[in-house]
């Protein structure tokens, strides 16, 4: 008996810890999943509220802009990933109310148990209640070891019956913790489930307000066919532009008429700039793609063709471009559309940006990694504020958004 007790002693013991430390461990892990979702929902609500802004900056202008139709193709992609997000959270939290449920059940009926172990244990103490009783115990004993493990049992045994008293309170403070989190989590359900419902009553605008540009811009298929010409020949101007100044840079010779290579310094920088690649800060704060790298269909209008050497950035008024690494200005010239164009030197690979309205900087000029280099132009025609951004190896236009940070 005496080992039994010592047996029940030590579970108990080992039982009452790991209570305590695998509930938190428990709960970590569901928090830690539920704020990586709610992180995402806060990042989603701030994309779909700027670019609802972009959006309000050219409401009043009748004619509708393939850029415009861009932005509300990404309101109605970023509203559904918002919609997916809180499903996703509901599911959590279905999940999680389903399992403390159960929980309750288990500390329920572990309760209960343990009330009667408990019933049992003062039973047998109201028996044995007088320290006679349990001096008559020690003297009944054959000899002095018999008696030594009896004195041992007796101390083992009133702190099994304080360990037992101690569980029961600990259960009862479990059970009412995860009563009270059922209750918080359904409360929780319930306001996203309206948010939900909110977010769907919007996205079902945003894809009307989409249908609507699409049958305006397929009204004016012609003109717009006609627009996209134009542009494309202005993009021609400015990519020879470009060639031209890039041929110039790297035919550069010295006085004796022999290429000049590369300097130490100009090497390390062009290394540290390929080697960030995919890591670099985007030029602007904030942005929304409207137009991007290569040429390919417009994803809402099959018939139109679209040709960019860079990617297209919609922006807000006043918004400020900033160098996305470290390098030196080479030129700074004018082109129709484009408006003011800094180019920026790594190396043998170069940074383009165009669209600038108010320049910070002049040629020759080295620049640090997010140095502002200027302000975007805005369109007065359009109210549009758009940065043109490239980058080339060379001569070679290359993919923007394959240099910069994933957002």
């Amino acid at each position: 008996m005496y080992k039994n007790i010592l047996r029940k002693l030590l579970i108990l013991t080992l039982f009452l810890s790991f209570l305590g430390t695998s509930t938190i461990v428990y709960s970590q892990n569901k928090n830690k999943t539920k704020k990586q979702l709610q992180s995402q929902q806060k990042r989603i609500t701030r994309k779909i509220n700027y670019t609802r802004q972009l959006i309000k900056e050219t409401k009043n202008k009748k004619q509708t802009s393939l850029n415009q139709l861009s932005l509300l193709r990404d309101q109605v992609k970023e509203r559904k990933r918002l919609i997916n997000s809180y499903g996703n959270e509901i599911t959590l939290i279905n999940r999680q109310i389903k399992e403390n449920k159960k929980d309750v059940k288990e500390l329920e009926s572990q309760l209960n148990d343990l009330k009667e172990e408990y019933a049992q244990l003062i039973y047998q103490s109201y028996k044995s209640r007088n320290n006679f009783d349990q001096w008559m115990f020690l003297f009944a004993s054959k000899d002095f070891y018999q008696a030594m493990r009896r004195m041992r049992y007796l101390k083992e045994y009133n702190e099994y019956r304080r360990l037992k008293a101690k569980e029961i309170v600990q259960t009862k403070v479990n059970l009412q913790n995860e009563i009270s989190l059922l209750e918080m989590q359904k409360e929780e359900r319930l306001n996203l489930l309206i948010s939900k419902e909110v977010e769907t009553t919007e996205l079902e605008k945003d894809k009307n307000r989409k249908q609507h540009a699409i049958s305006q811009l397929q009204k004016e298929e012609k003109d717009l066919r006609q627009q996209l010409k134009n542009q494309q020949k202005e993009w021609a101007a400015l990519n020879n532009k470009i060639r031209k100044i890039i041929e110039e840079e790297l035919r550069k010779k010295s006085p004796d008429g022999s290429n000049i290579p590369l300097t130490p310094m100009e090497v390390a920088l062009q290394k540290d700039f390929v080697s960030n690649a995919g890591k670099l800060p985007w030029p602007t704060r904030r942005a929304n793609i409207v137009s991007k790298f290569g040429k390919h269909r417009h994803p809402d209008m099959p018939g139109i063709i679209v040709n960019n050497s860079g990617t297209d950035f919609r922006c807000e008024k006043g918004t400020t471009v900033n160098a996305i690494f470290e390098g030196k200005v080479t030129r700074i010239f004018v082109m129709p559309r484009y408006y003011k164009v800094i180019m920026v030197k790594h190396g043998n690979y170069f940074t383009i940006y165009s669209n600038i309205n108010d320049v910070y900087v002049q040629e020759g000029q080295v620049v640090k990694l997010n140095e502002k280099l200027g302000s975007v132009w805005t369109d007065p025609n359009t109210e549009e504020t758009i940065l043109h951004f490239e980058v080339r190896k060379g001569k070679v236009p290359l993919d923007p958004i394959k240099w910069l940070l994933k957002r």
